[in-house]
């Protein structure tokens, strides 16, 4: 008896057996249980993908970010000549720099981070005076749903890949 490559995940399995022990297809299932199965698996190969679509826009709205904090720190040197706030806003700068770059890696982890840092930069402009807050409203809205929707959808791609071992190098 030789073997067999299974169709979905490549794997080597043996002709006797009823489905594959790596991804669980149906190797002697009807044609629509193999269809049914490799649609499930397109779905959890294309919310896969949405992920890594999210974590870069995540990546881009963090880079994005990051310029307008050194923006700012800019015009408060031009206008107050405020060294500590220039510090403040160019560190800002260069912590979002550093999770964006590392989003990709660990998103849920650098994505929850830049979260958290985000709405505490919000709330320090809200005990500043709460004007700054409702400046801008829609985008610091914009932002932290684009932040929070990313974490979502990576938290479903590690379920994902937890539940699927196969799906994780593609």
């Amino acid at each position: 008896m030789t073997d067999l490559n299974c169709p979905n995940c490549k794997e080597t399995v043996s002709q006797i057996e009823f489905e594959c022990s790596n991804c669980g297809y149906p190797l002697s299932g009807t044609e629509k249980e193999k269809a049914i199965f490799i649609g499930k698996q397109i779905t959890n190969k294309t919310k896969i993908g949405d992920a890594k679509d999210s974590q870069n826009r995540v990546q881009k709205i963090l880079y994005i970010i990051a310029a307008f904090q050194f923006l700012n720190a800019f015009l408060v040197y031009r206008k107050l000549y405020s060294i500590e706030d220039v510090i403040f806003y160019c560190v800002l700068g260069i912590i979002l720099i550093i999770f964006g770059y590392l989003c990709p890696k660990k998103p849920i982890l650098f994505i929850s981070l830049s979260l958290a840092l985000i709405l505490g930069y919000y709330l320090l402009l809200y005990l500043n005076d709460p004007m700054y807050l409702y400046s801008g409203i829609l985008w610091k809205i914009v932002i932290v749903a684009s932040l929070l929707y990313g974490l979502a959808l990576s938290f479903d791609e590690q379920k994902l890949k937890k539940k699927y071992n196969y799906l994780k190098d593609k």
